[in-house]
């Protein structure tokens, strides 16, 4: 899923990605005499009225208010163009709730509208994609968007049907009881797919007061859908240790002179960003412990921490490891692999312990072990009540407009018992602009149903009749029915009205920014140019492999990757190097045309292109040249750890990243666990006897690697070679990488800072300048989708 909110202002040069969201959404300033709470708040209005969803005050570009956008790729299932502003009192969209007087004064609110489906995913176990639906609505604009359809030329005013893509103009905003710039906002899911949102059946729990607390957790999180922070739930018995360093075993139940345990539960927070790893605690009830710390850099040597954690093991305990596993336990907190099975997984001891240093239940910094027996893992993906997130859903009259959820009150009740008469509809309304009330109810996910059905206005809103002021005056609620059916909408889309699931949009949509899987419209707008068997064919694993080395949260990186990639792979419709027939001349290969037997997928072979001496292709031992006379490259032998013929040709290039010569089809082996690091000699290649091209009098080993088809055998492992190779041997790259803008390059030295990263990356991925201007701008249009 790649989201984004509905307004997109210019982003400040120091602004985090929370300060520019919440520029982004920001709510309008209170008018209500009688409460601080800001108008249209989530999920209640000031008169304790269940409300969809929020308003949002339209940040200003460039002078004026900016438009709407479509947060998601998706479908315009309704649209209504909106009736022309007047200051005519008597006109029901003038109604004025704030003229206390009882005279009649004009109150402008619009009524365009625009609900748009969104079909994405969040994520995949094995094959299988974790897909959800969800709705969002656009209320109160005071003009809709256009579109121009396929194949006609004249612009028209979206109407239902109408494709829409992420940042597309929905509308203008517009007035609401008078006062300008401002839309309602909402978005919502049905009980299914909020199901496949949260992982789960939306279950209300007790939110913990000390000293009471929450509900320990029986079991780890999802792993279909894996994103944002992970949290760590560990048991009182957690082992712990107290030493200056880390602990030296790196398998539970060793020895450790120092060793003790927590001796009281608590929950660990860990994220990475821009490079760094930081760490916070919570106690059973969620409060915090202590301040947080921070592992400068961790990340980039997140690589070479796996692979030192596992090359301590004994030889038989090495044996049941790989730097891959020990990768995904750093990375995840257990390991992930492709799916639930055990084949699916990269070898990693099932008594690994994940020693990291952070805050204790006494606010001391100690090791502890983030693995230990009877540790349950999550991510924000599992949308966990220790940071919030609830469910409510005991209205006792789901059918009205009015709140009568108990839970919901007592969410907003003041905690200090001498204020416990706060409990009726004034007093809690006062309460809501509290900041901590704010925050509570920004995680609630509510069931009640939408405020825009026309046919159900009399129904949900008969209780307010018995409320003052209009049990006082006699035309109060025929004015306000008369407005509310007048920014109401007959025959609304029945998938819509059973999407009574409400969630607040800031929280939600900040949440879901973390997920970054890309769905199938967001890779087709990326790789225009590939058929969709192909992009379908690579499509999860390079969703999985750009969450496994952090990509893909990080849309900067993940362009990088895919910019780089497009060249590397052909746009993934090249996973193997393809070779030239044509003329030879001595040590020159002069080609003509692809040779298309060098285009056989290896599968299809079942063994390496060149195992069989009919298949020896001469193009990969010599310098090569293409039909213009133009110089590709020069001869494979002996490079790259190569030990002349048949190398060059065994190890081509394959995967995304295109993986080329055995030193590193060596590493990576080493890295997944299909080859023992120890059966062969560092630098084999400074060998003396390597130097004179002479293989079988060299004294140091050198790796035997029999399967290099391997690599390209599965749609992961192909993907998977590409993400190693940027996350593990160039995390240097990595930091450039993250010095890039994050918002589209538009000046002129905003560009030219643009190129000299992209170069950059390019000398570090392919050794060289080849088409590096082909690579800026496939990085260029990548960014266009993703940023």
């Amino acid at each position: 899923m790649i989201i984004s909110p509905p307004f997109l202002p210019s982003r400040g040069a120091r602004q985090s990605e929370e300060e520019w969201l919440n520029g982004a959404m920001a709510a309008p300033p209170s008018r209500l005499r009688d409460t601080g709470a800001a108008e249209g708040s989530f999920p209640l209005s000031h008169n304790l009225s269940w409300h969809n969803g929020m308003h949002i005050q339209a940040p200003i570009v460039d002078g004026i208010s900016a438009p709407a956008r479509a947060i998601a790729d998706g479908r315009v299932i309704f649209a209504s163009p909106p009736a022309a502003a007047n200051t005519n009192v008597d006109d029901a969209q003038n109604y004025n709730p704030f003229d206390r007087s009882g005279a009649k004064s004009a109150a402008w609110t619009d009524n365009g509208c625009v609900i748009i489906e969104h079909r994405t995913s969040i994520g995949a176990e094995g094959a299988a994609e974790t897909e959800v639906v969800f709705y969002s609505l656009y209320m109160h604009l005071s003009a809709i968007g256009k579109v121009t359809p396929p194949g006609e030329t004249r612009a028209r005013p979206l109407a239902a049907g109408d494709a829409i893509w992420r940042k597309d103009e929905v509308g203008s905003p517009g007035q609401i009881y008078g006062h300008a710039g401002q839309i309602h906002f909402e978005v919502c899911f049905d009980e299914a797919n909020l199901q496949r949102l949260i992982g789960r059946a939306p279950t209300w729990v007790e939110p913990a007061v000390p000293p009471a607390k929450l509900p320990a957790p029986t079991a780890d999180g999802r792993i279909d859908s894996i994103f944002g922070s992970l949290y760590f739930y560990l048991p009182a018995s957690t082992a712990t240790d107290t030493g200056a360093k880390r602990p030296e075993s790196n398998l539970r139940g060793a020895s450790v002179a120092t060793e003790t345990t927590l001796g009281t539960p608590i929950w660990v927070k860990m994220n990475y960003v821009a490079g760094d790893c930081t760490f916070e605690s919570f106690d059973e009830c969620g409060a915090a412990i202590g301040a947080s710390r921070t592992d400068a850099d961790a990340e980039y040597g997140l690589s070479r921490e796996a692979s030192d954690r596992h090359n301590v093991l004994l030889d038989a305990e090495a044996a049941g490891s790989s730097p891959s596993g020990w990768y995904e336990l750093l990375r995840f907190g257990r390991n992930i692999g492709r799916g639930a099975a055990a084949t699916d997984k990269d070898p990693l001891p099932g008594n690994a312990a994940h020693w990291r240093r952070i805050v204790g239940p006494s606010s001391a910094t100690v090791w502890v072990d983030l693995n230990a027996k009877g540790s349950f893992k999550f991510s924000d993906a599992d949308f966990l009540p220790v940071v919030g997130w609830n469910f409510l859903y005991d209205d006792t009259s789901p059918n009205d407009q009015r709140c009568d959820s108990e839970n919901l009150k007592n969410l907003i009740r003041d905690p200090d018992t001498a204020n416990s008469a706060l409990t009726e509809t004034t007093g809690l309304a006062e309460r809501l602009g509290d900041h901590a009330v704010q925050l509570k109810l920004s995680r609630t996910i509510c069931k009640f149903p939408t405020e825009w059905d026309k046919a159900t206005v009399s129904t949900r809103y008969a209780f307010v009749q018995k409320l003052e002021p209009f049990t006082q005056a006699q035309d109060a609620w025929p004015r306000l029915e008369a407005h509310l059916n007048a920014v109401t909408f007959d025959e609304l889309p029945a998938a819509y009205l059973a999407a009574d699931w409400h969630l607040q949009p800031v929280a939600l949509i900040g949440l879901l920014r973390k997920c970054g899987w890309l769905d199938k419209d967001n890779l087709a707008r990326i790789y225009r140019n590939t058929d969709d068997q192909t992009r379908e064919r690579y499509r999860v694993a390079l969703n999985q492999i750009t969450r496994k080395y952090l990509y893909a949260s990080n849309p900067l990186r993940l362009s990088h990757f895919l910019g780089q990639g497009a060249i590397e792979s052909t746009s993934l419709r090249s996973m193997q190097e393809a070779s030239m027939v044509g003329r030879q001349t001595g040590v020159d290969f002069f080609g003509t045309a692809i040779n298309p037997a060098s285009r056989v997928p290896e599968a299809q072979l079942g063994h390496w292109y060149g195992a069989l001496p009919i298949e020896d292709d001469a193009w990969f031992r010599s310098t090569k040249f293409n039909s213009r006379g133009g110089r590709i490259a020069s001869s494979y032998n002996w490079r790259n750890g190569n030990l002349g013929d048949p190398d060059a040709q065994k190890f081509r290039g394959r995967g995304f990243k295109q993986l080329t010569g055995l030193l590193n089809y060596s590493r990576y082996w080493v890295f997944r666990g299909w080859l023992d690091r120890a059966s062969f000699d560092d630098r084999w290649w400074d060998d003396a006897q390597y130097g004179q091209h002479n293989a079988a009098r060299m004294s140091l080993r050198s790796p035997t690697v029999d399967d290099p088809e391997r690599a390209g055998q599965t749609a992961y492992n192909c993907i998977d070679t590409g993400g190693w190779y940027l996350g593990s041997e160039r995390p240097a790259t990595l930091r450039e990488i993250d010095g890039d803008s994050r918002k589209l390059a538009a000046s002129e030295a905003e560009r030219a800072s643009e190129q000299a990263i992209s170069y950059a990356v390019t000398q570090a991925i392919n050794g060289g300048g080849i088409q590096r201007d082909d690579r800026l701008r496939e990085t260029r249009a990548a960014k266009v989708v993703l940023l």
